[in-house]
């Protein structure tokens, strides 16, 4: 291998005679070329996924480039602008395979909003693209769904703070004093921030000169992440997330979705212990998964380029590879879930009680809830940008709270493998409007940890379509998808709340958002035990491969 070159502020022209900046590796001769899109800088890319030092190891070449609006590139950038992206990534890719250290193949490349930004590339079918090489990415329809009416309120804040920071960096003139001052104090502490009732006229709403509506975006009216038609994507996807990624079961989803819209085609799949984070480690939150857990000893980056190097020759033509926790190994399979996985039922009963057997009629489970005393988000799949820590952090002490009921299966005596989904069907009566129910499926450890596995939310008035009415309603909350192996002497167990803040905003009961509403109500919420349930896909293990 040649030792390569190195091009710099290389102006890459769109359509409307926008130049958007990259830095270019190449080989001297043609060479397939992988495209990083990113809003955050293309010289600050860090990810153990892929970079542009490992494609130019593995014989391709790499261009990193800003997109529009941003560092060096020309344009006018605005938060939300997916289709002005999607056409950028459609001429960044024709532009590259004209060139003469290009052999004609593209494929796009990038993490987070770089991930999505390719999906969307690709959907344009722009006919020099040979492949997708995405991680961490959701769509519009898959994030209301997960997130079953609430918002993934830290995100959103700690996003907007990330941005208005570098707005402010770029644009100084176009802030004032009160601006500067609240943004620097919010970036050290996000706190007041996200405990503002209402959230609109909170700290945020000095904000002045910032290109995004705030409060639209925290009512939740700006589409934050968008929409594309797997079917438009008609060529090879390699997809990579973390079992505490906030995006893991969309972007599993993501692979599900090219499957079947292209099952002639070449499909990947990798999932590790691993958060929404650029580093991926061996460890995360308070559990060390063991040295084969990270991306760089799993080889993920060496995996991606031999998967694109000639898609049609490898086989098989689908295949998954997931971290199983518990057992701390990598396990193969060619769908997913695995073909060999059934479905099994627990049912929720007294004495929290999660069995084979359904409880009696009647029997009721209650917690009074209070909007403004929330139970704090801890660990499982948050974001990392604000203060909270994704992972496995031990949750005993959130039973000892008088809004948290918890069930838990008997000790188990031989390993039991949940790998696939899981969801949860309660049957609840509130005393408001409105409420919030967080699920949590853990695992509770013979010395008492209790560290989260899944977790899903459903706000009622969403889900029922408008305000509760007292009455018995049966709601479904889907916690994504897993792989966990519990052993023996562990015990699965159930935890059910009305809150988890500030990954979530919060339900004040009254049918009112907390954008813009200060008012909050305490709700009694009943939990009927005799038509509730957890399903759980469970898998017989053949051995890792």
């Amino acid at each position: 291998m040649s030792a390569g070159f190195w091009l710099g502020d290389v102006a890459t022209p769109m359509r409307d005679g926008v130049a958007l900046q990259a830095d270019v590796w190449h080989h001297g001769e043609p060479r397939p070329a992988v495209v990083f899109r990113t809003p955050y800088g293309r010289r600050a890319i860090t990810s153990d996924v892929l970079r542009p030092v490992d494609c130019l190891h593995g014989g391709f070449a790499a261009v990193c480039q800003d997109t529009r609006g941003r560092f060096g590139s020309e344009g006018d950038w605005e938060p939300i602008m997916w289709d002005q992206e999607a056409l950028d990534a459609y001429d960044t890719v024709e532009w590259v395979a004209r060139q003469e250290w290009c052999d004609g193949r593209v494929i796009l490349a990038g993490t987070s909003y770089g991930g999505i930004v390719s999906f969307l590339g690709a959907a344009q079918r722009p006919p020099s693209l040979a492949g997708v090489a995405a991680a961490m990415v959701t769509s519009g329809s898959r994030d209301l769904r997960e997130l079953g009416g609430a918002m993934r309120l830290e995100q959103v804040v700690s996003w907007l703070l990330y941005m208005a920071a570098d707005w402010l960096r770029r644009r100084p003139q176009d802030a004032d004093a009160e601006t500067v001052a609240t943004l620097h104090a919010l970036l050290l502490d996000p706190e007041p921030a996200l405990a503002a009732l209402p959230l609109a006229e909170g700290p945020l709403a000095r904000l002045r000169g910032f290109p995004i509506d705030v409060p639209a975006l925290l009512a939740g009216r700006v589409p934050t992440t968008p929409e594309w038609e797997p079917a438009a994507v008609g060529v090879p996807v390699f997809v990579t997330t973390g079992w505490f990624d906030v995006f893991a079961s969309a972007t599993i989803d993501a692979f599900r979705d090219a499957v079947r819209a292209h099952p002639e085609l070449a499909h990947r799949l990798v999932v590790g212990p691993w958060a929404h984070t650029g580093p991926l480690p061996h460890h995360t939150g308070e559990l060390n998964f063991g040295i084969t857990a990270s991306a760089a000893a799993a080889t993920v980056p060496a995996q991606q380029l031999a998967f694109f190097a000639d898609p049609a020759a490898v086989a098989p033509r689908h295949e998954v590879r997931y971290f199983l926790m518990g057992a701390d190994q990598w396990h193969t399979a060619d769908a997913w879930p695995p073909r060999a996985t059934r479905s099994e039922v627990l049912h929720l009963g007294r004495a929290g009680v999660l069995g084979p057997e359904p409880e009696a009629a009647g029997a009721v489970d209650s917690l009074v809830h209070d909007p403004l005393d929330p139970v704090p988000s801890r660990g499982g799949r948050v974001i990392h940008l604000g203060r909270s820590t994704p992972g496995p952090i031990d949750l005993s002490r959130q039973l000892e709270r008088p809004d948290v009921l918890g069930y838990r299966t008997a000790e188990l005596d031989e390993p039991l493998d949940v790998v696939g989904a899981v969801h949860a069907d309660l049957t609840v009566s509130v005393s408001q409007p409105d409420a919030d129910l967080v699920v949590r499926l853990v695992d509770v450890r013979p010395d008492g940890r209790v560290y989260p596995v899944a977790e899903g939310v459903a706000r009622l008035s969403h889900v029922l379509g408008g305000p509760a009415d007292g009455t018995p309603a049966r709601v479904r909350v889907a916690l994504g998808y897993t792989a966990q192996r519990f052993g023996p002497g562990h015990r699965l167990g159930l935890l059910v709340t009305g809150s988890a803040f500030p990954h979530l905003d919060r339900n004040l009961s009254t049918g009112e958002p907390s954008s813009t509403s200060a008012e909050a109500r305490t709700v009694a919420v009943d939990l009927h035990l005799a038509d509730s349930t957890l399903s759980i896909d469970v898998h017989h293990q053949e051995g890792p491969r």
